[in-house]
């Protein structure tokens, strides 16, 4: 499952959640830290590792 990242609007203090596409679609995402409902996803940075066949 990816991980996401949010910032909380209420307390302003970042955090990473787990979620699948469902529950990112549903947007029902409250801020562990104190509750607030109210929080707006962060520029995260992705990377992969592949393998390359010669």
């Amino acid at each position: 499952m990816p991980k996401y990242e949010f910032m909380c609007e209420s307390c302003k203090k970042s955090f990473e959640a787990v979620l699948t596409a469902a529950e990112r679609a549903a947007g029902k995402i409250a801020c562990p830290i104190c509750g607030g409902r109210k929080v707006t996803p962060q520029m995260a940075i992705f990377s992969a590792k592949t393998s390359r066949k010669s």
